[in-house]
């Protein structure tokens, strides 16, 4: 039987019962004292009262010597961060992404304070974050400011030769030196920043004082954005280097609040993927006007983030000395996190408060009557809805499937209530508020059914995304000229362009996740780190490229849906394997039914002489070529037995590494045989618009499944076969199915093989060669009846063929790894879908709800 659902729904499912104390609102998640998720049995304050493991507040150490982390360290540390995060998927309970409204959080009869002590800048906690676990840390960096420890104290010389070097020559233009002029005295206004002439201070220095360049980089709703490069190394007069501002720092702000940026994203495409076809998401986001600069340095650290006003030529040498945070300075991010995902909790509370229960917020009238809204009744009659709060940085959003009206109105409140109880609202509208008024006028806050979020848009009825179209059309517009420098003239393209452009490429096939196949010869470049990337000397490169603006184009046309973005437990499973003479394998249903089928195909004589081996150490051609092709026809028998792929979830179990490591990655290293092939795979997955496969590897002694047709040519006599029928009845002695049930076999089409023999051969290929095939064969013979659920079958009879007969394909499996593990298939398959599922919000989020494995 398939393993449960993949999620459950929960409403609200903690909230605070005093400064570090959680009660319970609904009965299915609770943090017991070692840090352990229970499930499915209710729970009271009564009972038992809860403190969670504010591990999340502590700074990050490394793991193999428990000290303090710098930005020197930064590798480690993603390293570090990434096993954890996996070992966490790979333990976390599946959940739901989104919140059912229970209006169980109450109302708090006597007004929580919301006057405030004396607080530098424009954060201070406030109302119900004063209960948050966070409040204690934020009460501290409000009253005294965030801690900046960025290593050693330069000397007089290093301090002269940084000034002397200025800003970045981004800033030196006419149009940067006025945006920066006119940014400074704003923020002289706002007590963010004061200038202080250089000559006043150079001959005795203040003791932190620390200078980086400034740049100005374009922006899209505004000239410039000014970012200061706190990654700058100095080289000196002496020869020596100055280590970056970035690189000396030692991380001291908490850990657990930037856990989630790398999830935000997933977690709305499984939210998306998740509601039922007929469910209409509502979107709404609020903006933070001025981000990190909302926060403060401690005072006198402030010297550590100076850097040279961009002026004209001849003017006096100025130093700005900003008292926030700055963007480019790697533990910005952190500190700031810290205080946006609190006021995300803290929304979450507000949200689960019965409706109507929030005062009307001042920007409301922002947050309504799109045609969307208008289409919804008034009233919800009791009837619950659901909700999803996420928050990148500086950025809220809020996805609802609502019933009514008021429940948006409510939904709306209530997150922009909870940023106000961290950033303080101006109750003078002078424009100063946190929550950016201006973008608010441009709509962004207005719920609708369709919206941008993250850089992608999204449709709330359709269920679908797609690229921003602002980002397309400039990506479009660049590979054209590309593509046409690659064909009519010799110019390269500057490396650094390159590699901006294929990052922005890879961040767009988040919604197209079958493009990604197209750039492994564009990864092959981005590893030897060329002055200029010449497409017309690399056909290769440029093939990929016009691939990838045919995909961005059509994207817009037909978006893909999110259901299609999300892995799963399988519809169908698949087992192939191949040797020198064949390829062969069989198709099952788990989840959804299909008849039973075997396939096979025997290798042309061409391909067969051209398979490299000891006794031929020239062919061109390896095993794991092999394996690859046997995956790509593996498929193409799959499109045809089990009927349209359109949001199946297919398992492809195979006893090579690296065809399985390949089709994983969707990407060829070395290999432009499998790099063709990969392609070939994704660009049919793509077609079919099936969801992302599972490709796993099996030790090859429990193939046997899969040997017998890849071997059914000769190279074994107990396993020969010189016809479809005579394989029909070796299958159903040796693998039976029940109730007496019988195997078919699926001939291929000689015309649709041909393109991945075309493939083994290294011959070229366009696009539309793997996007428009003749049908792939046909089953023959009598045809069984559609079967689900034979992998427990399958399994069974993999592991009970006799030691002599399995001895008899030995000689496939040289290339082939030993499983990492003994585990049985079944919980590495789960695991692996666990690992695809978004990482769990925590709640509170300083906790640690989930413990990764020792």
């Amino acid at each position: 039987m398939p393993p449960p659902n993949d999620t459950f729904k929960t409403g609200t499912e903690l909230m605070y019962g005093g400064q570090g104390k959680i009660q319970n609102t609904t009965n299915l998640t609770r943090i017991t004292d070692d840090n352990r998720v229970c499930e499915d049995r209710a729970f009271d304050r009564d009972e038992c009262s809860i403190t969670p493991q504010s591990a999340g507040l502590a700074p990050p150490t490394l793991e193999d010597t428990n000290m303090e982390v710098t930005g020197d360290d930064r590798k480690r540390i993603r390293k570090q961060n990434k096993r954890r995060k996996q070992c966490l998927k790979a333990n976390q309970i599946p959940q739901s992404q989104w919140t059912e409204h229970t209006g169980a959080v109450p109302h708090d009869s006597t007004p929580l304070p919301r006057t405030r002590g004396p607080y530098r800048n424009a954060m201070c906690p406030t109302g119900r974050a004063l209960r948050h676990p966070a409040a204690d840390t934020l009460q501290d960096w409000a009253k005294f400011g965030c801690p900046t420890r960025t290593g050693r104290n330069w000397s007089k010389s290093d301090i002269w030769e940084a000034v002397e070097r200025g800003p970045h020559r981004s800033a030196m233009s006419p149009e940067a030196i006025e945006h920066f002029a006119t940014e400074i005295q704003e923020k002289i206004r706002t007590q963010q920043a004061r200038l202080v002439m250089w000559d006043d201070i150079k001959d005795d220095p203040p003791p932190q004082l620390k200078i980086s360049p400034i740049a100005a980089i374009p922006h899209k709703s505004k000239a410039f954005r000014s970012i200061l490069d706190l990654s700058f190394r100095l080289r000196l007069k002496n020869g020596g280097v100055l280590a970056a501002v970035n690189d000396t720092t030692i991380k001291s702000a908490p850990k657990g609040a930037i856990d989630q940026l790398g999830e935000c994203l997933t977690r709305v495409i499984h939210a998306f993927a998740e509601a039922d076809d007929d469910a209409k998401i509502f979107m709404a986001k609020w903006d933070i006007k001025d981000g990190f600069w909302r926060m403060d340095c401690r005072e006198g650290e402030e010297w550590n983030f100076a850097y040279v006003l961009p002026q004209p030529e001849g003017s006096p040498t100025m130093l700005v000395v900003p008292t926030s945070l700055q963007m480019g300075w790697v533990e910005s991010p952190p500190y700031f996190c810290t205080a946006t995902e609190t006021a995300r909790d803290i929304a979450t509370e507000y949200t689960d408060m019965p409706v109507g229960a929030i005062a009307e917020h001042k920007f409301s009238r922002y947050t309504v009557d799109s045609d969307s809204y208008s289409d919804l009744p008034e009233d919800h009659d009791g009837q619950p809805f659901r909700t999803m709060i996420e928050v990148y940085v500086d950025d809220f959003m809020s996805l609802v499937i609502p019933i009514s009206k008021s429940q948006l109105r409510h939904t709306a409140d209530a997150v922009m209530t909870g940023i106000h109880d961290v950033f303080p609202a101006n109750d003078e509208d002078d424009g100063d508020d946190p929550i950016s008024e201006k973008k608010l006028k441009k709509l962004e806050g207005q719920y609708s059914t369709v919206k941008t979020l993250l850089g992608f848009d999204f449709d709330g009825i359709s269920k679908t995304m797609w690229l921003e179209s602002a980002k397309r059309e400039k990506l479009l517009t660049i590979l054209r000229g590309w593509i046409r420098t690659g064909h009519r003239g010799s110019a390269g393209i500057a490396f650094k362009e390159f590699e901006s452009t294929i990052a922005k490429i890879r961040h767009a096939f988040t919604c197209i996740p079958m493009g990604a196949s197209l750039l492994s010869p564009c990864n092959r470049i981005l590893k030897l780190r060329p002055p200029y990337v010449f497409l017309n000397r690399n056909r290769r490169v440029l093939t990929a490229i016009e691939g990838c603006r045919t995909l961005l184009r059509e994207s817009t046309k037909e978006p893909t849906r999110c259901r299609q973005l999300v892995a799963g437990w399988p519809d169908y499973i698949g087992f192939v394997d191949a040797s020198g003479h064949g390829t062969g394998g069989v198709v099952i249903g788990e989840l959804s039914p299909c008849v039973p089928t075997i396939f096979r195909w025997q290798w042309p004589t061409d391909v067969a002489q051209d398979i490299k081996t000891a006794e031929n150490p020239m062919g061109h051609i390896t095993n794991s070529d092999l394996e690859m092709a046997g995956l790509v026809l593996l498929w193409l028998t799959m499109e045809e037995v089990c009927g349209p792929l359109e949001e199946k979830r297919l398992t492809l179990f195979n006893d090579n590494s690296p065809t399985i490591g390949w089709a994983t990655k969707l990407a060829s290293k070395r290999s432009t045989v499998a790099e063709h092939l990969v392609q070939a795979l994704a660009l049919r997955a793509k077609q079919q618009k099936a969801c992302p496969f599972t490709p796993i590897h099996i030790a090859g002694k429990r193939m046997a499944i899969a040997d017998i047709p890849s071997r059914s040519f000769g190279s074994n006599p107990a396993w020969y076969c010189a016809s479809d029928d005579d394989l029909l009845t070796l299958f159903n002695s040796t693998f039976p199915l029940p109730s007496q049930q019988s195997w078919t076999v699926f001939r291929l089409n000689c015309k649709t093989v041909t393109r991945v023999i075309s493939a083994l051969r290294m011959k070229p290929f366009a696009l539309d060669d793997w996007r428009r095939l003749p049908s792939p064969g046909k089953l023959v013979g009598d045809i069984g009846t559609p079967i689900s659920q034979l992998w427990d079958s399958i399994r069974i009879y993999n592991r009970h063929l006799s030691n002599t007969e399995l001895d008899a394909s030995r000689d496939s499996h040289n290339a082939s790894a030993p499983d990492i593990t003994e585990e049985d298939d079944r919980c590495r398959l789960q695991q692996l879908q666990a690992q695809s599922l978004p990482l769990g919000r925590r709640y509170p989020w300083p906790s640690e709800t989930t413990r990764p494995k020792s």
